[in-house]
């Protein structure tokens, strides 16, 4: 009776350990699988920056922009071989699949651009660095003018498919808008940040920024989408004429002494027509006057907004004399520059056309300097990542 109590003792006792080590096993397998899927998951978290740091490095160097290029299976190819390498020392694991994707964050679609933009202009105006980094260029434009004829170059640009707007009827709504073109100029907007940024980076037709741009006037190429220097730089023009002939009529109706002139000129051609006259001749002379705006704006002369008697250049006998070659100068020189007339046009522009356009100009002048197949709408901001291991899946959104 005594040995057969012994031996329950023992038989029991052997089950309590046996259960224990049972227990201590899967506590163990437990905390194994949790170090391997948190190993796995720090890996393959910094796996995929690794592959984001592999970033276009001159885009970034003369735009400030982060874009990265790559195929998907060679995206893909990368971060199996970064995966692999950090568990190499791990004979148990198996990658069983990796997914990279940047069709969510492809610069197919402008937005993508124009948040980094904002993004990094915000960041430079909370540091105070907006004037500093973002200095508008001040050396004289000696480039030539430049006309894009490379077909491929042409058809892959990302503002290829886009449709055409009239530059001229941006202009005249934004002279007769509510707001006025003095809302253009209105410091801390996104729409001001994105210009101040194109101002800065691209040439324009009196300012260089890099001789080693392809166009010469690229913040015209914004604005106007032609291939050709000569034609943006006459697209401008007219913008800024229809954009000024209703500021300036509006004041020479205002100016009484300037239309009694004209209703005595008036009345001197036509006495029977007089009032009639007397408007055609203003039509005429704020036309001409705006005509003459665009001479001082390209000789590096200021235009204000809102003329008064000081600042109005023709005079009426130059007006009935027919005398519209060379230019007109007015007795005081104030108000706005070329470029802040470029500003206020970009203002006004559909904000894809504008972002679209600022990436053709960026592929361009990548293919004309470092590699003949840029191309933009191949490369992403951002991408989503997926990998088993193990058979548990991780999965991240990674953008710059």
């Amino acid at each position: 009776m005594k040995n057969s109590k012994k031996g329950s003792s023992s038989v029991f006792l052997m089950l309590i350990i046996a259960t224990l080590m049972t227990i201590v096993l899967g506590f163990m397998t437990g905390a194994r699988n949790e170090y391997m899927a948190s190993r796995s998951d720090g890996l393959i978290n910094l796996a995929a920056d690794s592959v984001m740091s592999e970033y276009d490095y001159q885009v970034e160097k003369e735009y400030g922009l982060f874009i990265l290029g790559g195929r998907r299976g060679a995206l893909e190819n990368k971060m199996r071989n970064y995966i692999d390498f950090g568990l190499s020392d791990v004979r148990t694991v198996r990658t069983t699949s990796v997914s990279v994707s940047g069709s969510g964050y492809s610069l197919a679609n402008c937005q993508q651009i124009e948040n980094q933009i904002v993004d990094s202009m915000k960041y430079a105006q909370v540091q105070g660095l907006l004037d500093s980094k973002y200095k508008l260029p001040d050396e004289p434009n000696t480039m030539k003018e430049e006309v894009l004829r490379n077909g491929q170059t042409i058809v892959s640009l990302p503002s290829y498919d886009m449709p055409e707007l009239s530059i001229t009827s941006i202009a005249e709504s934004l002279a007769t808008g509510i707001k006025g073109p003095g809302e253009a100029l209105k410091q801390g907007t996104d729409s001001y940040l994105i210009n101040k940024y194109v101002m800065s980076h691209f040439n324009n037709s009196l300012y260089m920024k890099d001789e080693n741009h392809f166009f010469r006037s690229e913040v015209e190429y914004v604005l106007g989408g032609k291939l050709s220097d000569k034609e943006n730089d006459r697209r401008v023009d007219m913008a800024i004429v229809a954009m000024r002939f209703p500021l300036n009529m509006k004041y020479l109706l205002t100016d009484k002494a300037k239309m009694e002139e004209l209703l005595a000129a008036a009345e001197v051609l036509t006495p029977e027509a007089a009032p009639v006259t007397q408007m055609i001749l203003a039509s005429s002379w704020a036309y001409m006057e705006s005509d003459n705006d665009v001479k001082l704006l390209r000789a590096g002369y200021k235009i204000p907004i809102s003329k008064d008697s000081l600042t109005w250049a023709v005079d009426i006998d130059s007006l009935l004399d027919g005398l519209n070659e060379g230019m007109f100068k007015p007795e005081v020189n104030r108000g706005n520059d070329y470029g802040d007339y470029l500003q206020m046009l970009l203002f006004a522009t559909n904000s894809d056309i504008k972002m679209a356009r600022i990436m053709d100009l960026i592929q361009i002048n990548m293919r004309m300097n470092y590699d003949s197949t840029f191309v933009m709408g191949e490369h992403c901001v951002g991408l989503h990542v997926s990998a088993k291991v193990n058979g548990r899946k991780f999965s991240y959104e990674k953008m710059y």
